[in-house]
């Protein structure tokens, strides 16, 4: 993405706008790798001038390719900069709906967004006289996906894999896997220990279907880019989601390689994923996490002699690890764990009707807490070790539920 968004930005200086004084830098990426660039040109007929993304898709059709994979439009000013509705039109003759559209300014990255996001009603003139293509909202594309690969799955129960918990993915029966990059709409995660693939299988009896690896904030990615993830789930047939993390702890009784149900959560991450919703924007949140499915899991936690302790989780956009002050501010604000997760997840699960468990696994204590140095590799690491017990309770679980 930094190169087409460096590539962007250098045709973006290259504009020539003397009437609007609005300059614009588009660069486009095609299958072979090579980037191909645009910038906007006035002319006195203002405001008739060419546009920076005709400019490069001419650039890449004059060197004979046909595709898109990837797109970048650089542009100043403090509202985002997205492509007009013909420019939107153009790059839809040449990608999909999943196209990704980075967005930036002179200063930087801003935001990613896909184009089926910004232009649902794409004309395709293959398609005779079926009126927009890809008219489908992206989770029910990705839906499609899902049951033309398992025409049976129909999973009762969606669970989301947090850092170093992905193996439990690995021990799911009959599992088919469906990489994201096949998914519309799926963002491919970037960190180490989020494999990016949605296995589809049975646990204890139980279909289910798991999403190995997740997205985070920090990865600079907009909050909604996990709604398609959730909703898929929701389309396939989930009545249920289960998210895991691993977090640290601000408590000294619950140390690293201790298991903790999810409460409840304070979102400090400063997004919510239904900004910009335009039906049922103000959700209720007073259950987030489904009481009687917690009162089950302790049940089951008993009888499987699983030591299982409740906290409240507290999510931080990360990346870097909170700062000891902080800390002794979220124990004030009632929290018990600290991460950077599944705060959004859950948020979006609700507003699409599903019920929600979650679940923590401690990887240290927090900043301040120990006199240790925090990592990622500690993360990882700790997460392991005490993901098998996690594992033992989730098939569990699902066999109580089936």
């Amino acid at each position: 993405m930094k190169d087409l968004l460096d590539a962007a930005r250098q045709a973006y200086e290259q504009a020539y706008a003397p009437y609007s004084n609005f300059q614009v830098g588009a660069a486009l990426r095609a299958p072979s790798g090579r980037i191909y660039v645009g910038a906007n040109v006035e002319n006195a007929a203002y405001p008739i001038g060419n546009c920076a993304e005709p400019s490069a898709i001419a650039a890449m059709i004059a060197a004979g390719e046909r595709r898109i994979t990837e797109c970048a439009v650089v542009a100043a000013g403090e509202r985002l900069c997205t492509p007009c509705g013909g420019c939107r039109q153009r790059l839809a003759e040449f990608a999909g709906p999943d196209l990704k559209i980075h967005l930036g300014s002179p200063d930087g990255y801003r935001q990613t967004l896909t184009l089926g996001e910004l232009l649902p009603y794409a004309f395709d003139l293959e398609e005779g006289d079926e009126t927009p293509m890809e008219a489908k909202e992206l989770h029910d594309r990705a839906a499609d996906v899902v049951r033309a690969r398992i025409p049976d799955a129909a999973p009762r129960v969606g669970l989301i894999l947090g850092s170093g918990l992905g193996g439990f993915a690995d021990g799911i029966e009959a599992g088919t896997a469906i990489d994201y990059a096949d998914l519309p709409g799926f963002p491919q995660p970037s960190v180490e220990g989020h494999g990016g693939r949605l296995v589809l299988g049975t646990v204890g009896g139980l279909k289910v279907a798991c999403l190995q690896g997740r997205v985070h904030l920090y990865e600079g990615v907009p909050v909604q880019a996990i709604l398609p993830m959730i909703r898929t789930l929701r389309a396939i047939g989930c009545e249920t989601l289960i998210v895991t993390n691993a977090a640290g702890s601000l408590r000294e009784d619950v140390g690293p390689g201790s298991l903790v149900l999810i409460e409840d959560h304070i979102n400090m991450l400063g997004q919510n994923p239904l900004t910009g919703a335009v039906r049922d924007r103000f959700l209720d949140l007073s259950e987030a996490y489904d009481k009687g499915y917690r009162e089950r899991v302790q049940l089951v936690a008993a009888r499987e002699q699983i030591e299982l302790a409740t906290g409240v989780y507290l999510a931080t956009p990360g990346p870097s690890f909170e700062t000891p002050a902080e800390i002794r501010a979220f124990k004030a604000l009632g929290a018990d764990l600290v991460g950077m997760s599944t705060v959004p997840e859950v948020i979006a699960a609700r507003h699409a009707g599903l019920d929600v468990i979650g679940f923590s696994i401690v990887t240290n204590l927090a900043a301040g807490m120990s006199g240790n140095a925090l990592s990622h590799n500690e993360t990882l690491s700790e997460a392991g070790a005490a993901g098998a017990k996690l594992s033992r309770l989730l098939t569990a679980f699902c066999k109580e539920l089936a």
